[in-house]
């Protein structure tokens, strides 16, 4: 099965159900994802937002925003979250 764009690749956790907002980092690329990799996304991203699809539930967006609990570890760009270094085996 696979997973939404918002899964970080250390994260093996399943997909909680579709892709229903996007998590743009603070240069303003974006992943949509489930509710559940999308709070986690952005809880590592420094100055991440998030925004809800257009089919999306009412309130999702604001669900993962409250969901997403800062990180020690922060990034500034979605690429350096989301793609694993050349030294990480896929």
């Amino acid at each position: 099965m696979s997973r939404c764009l918002a899964a970080l690749p250390t994260d093996h956790t399943p997909c909680a159900g579709p892709a229903v907002v996007t998590v743009l980092d603070a240069d303003n690329a974006g992943a949509d994802g489930c509710e559940h990799h999308a709070a986690r996304l952005l809880a590592v991203l420094d100055h991440g937002r998030v925004f809800a699809l257009p089919h999306a539930p009412a309130g999702a967006a604001h669900r993962v925003f409250k969901a997403a609990t800062p990180q020690d570890e922060r990034l500034h760009r979605l690429t350096d979250a989301i793609l694993p270094s050349p030294a990480t085996p896929c």
